[in-house]
């Protein structure tokens, strides 16, 4: 089995991460970890790598997250291909329990639990509820790299990561291996920690990105953003339907939040409810007519990939 981890400029966290690794529960003769260096220049890559072959890294330019993961895919001498991110910390019988569902199943999406922040906001409490819940996004037919577990020979005969922008490329992978007919499966056993976004910059930021990239990517496939819809104009309602259709509280979501042990209050709701509700479609409406604007005369895809 291969992990595959992309990082620039990883920093301690590259480290920690390894560190969690050398305490899986399966064996170290059992797997190899491949880092991805997107073009980093903080030197952390340069102190991991073993002179065993355990640990490799996988240098490149400075481009994406997924062209890293590819190029350290293609590296890989395992059966099974486990992606995790720099700043994720496996739980010690991660691989274990990966592997074990992956026998009944080609793409596996773990559970994606936050670590408790040292402090509490409503950017943090929001974005546990917001990005990385894997079995919601399961439920589409989707997942995230954040932990994913994904046969080998799946991996090469859909030909990897779209890896031209710097976002969505693997819920967009995850879609095409179900189209293809691979059976995909949420296993909350598998479990690794992610820190939240606990603070405006952090979090609004990230919705600005996967909105702006979000846009271009559904020009490229033939279909109009959302942002040119009257319904993302007028949030409240379009939000509010969409969370009833998931299955979502209207309010902060208590399934979701209890997957981290967080029991949100009255005072949590009060304070995030305006930024479900206002602040991430509007926020995302604009990125998406920007990222829309950016991406005019763009070619279509190319890439060959199904």
């Amino acid at each position: 089995m291969s992990v595959v981890v992309p990082v620039r400029n990883g920093g301690s966290e590259l480290a920690d991460l390894v560190a969690a690794l050398e305490r899986q529960s399966v064996s170290a003769d059992r797997f190899e970890v491949l880092i991805g260096d997107d073009g980093s220049t903080d030197g952390a890559t340069d102190r991991v790598a073993t002179g065993n072959g355990s640990v490799r890294v996988i240098p490149g330019p400075p481009e994406n997250p997924y062209r890293a993961r590819n190029r350290a895919a293609a590296e890989a001498r395992g059966a099974v291909l486990a992606f995790c991110d720099v700043d994720c910390r496996p739980d010690p019988d991660w691989l274990e329990r990966g592997l074990a569902a992956v026998e009944a199943a080609d793409v596996v999406a773990g559970l994606v639990r936050f670590s408790l922040p040292g402090r509490r906001t409503p950017w943090s409490l929001v974005d546990m509820e917001t990005f990385l819940d894997q079995e919601r996004t399961v439920r589409n037919g989707r997942a995230v790299t954040a932990n994913l577990f994904v046969r080998r020979d799946l991996f090469d005969r859909v030909g990897g990561f779209e890896d031209s922008l710097p976002n969505g490329g693997d819920q967009e992978f995850v879609a095409r291996c179900v189209r293809g007919g691979a059976r995909l499966t949420f296993a909350p056993e598998v479990v690794v920690l992610h820190p939240p976004r606990d603070t405006a910059r952090a979090f609004l930021g990230k919705v600005w990105r996967v909105n702006r990239v979000h846009a271009k990517r559904e020009l490229r496939e033939g279909r109009r953003p959302s942002a040119y819809g009257i319904r993302a104009w007028l949030p409240v309602i379009s939000v509010m339907r969409s969370r009833h259709r998931s299955g979502r509280s209207l309010r902060l979501d208590r399934r979701r939040l209890a997957d981290s042990g967080i029991r949100p209050t009255w005072r949590d709701d009060l304070l995030a409810l305006p930024v479900i509700y206002l602040v991430v479609p509007y926020l995302g409406a604009v990125a998406q007519l920007i990222g829309s604007h950016g991406a005019k005369g763009e070619s279509p895809d190319l890439s060959g990939r199904a």
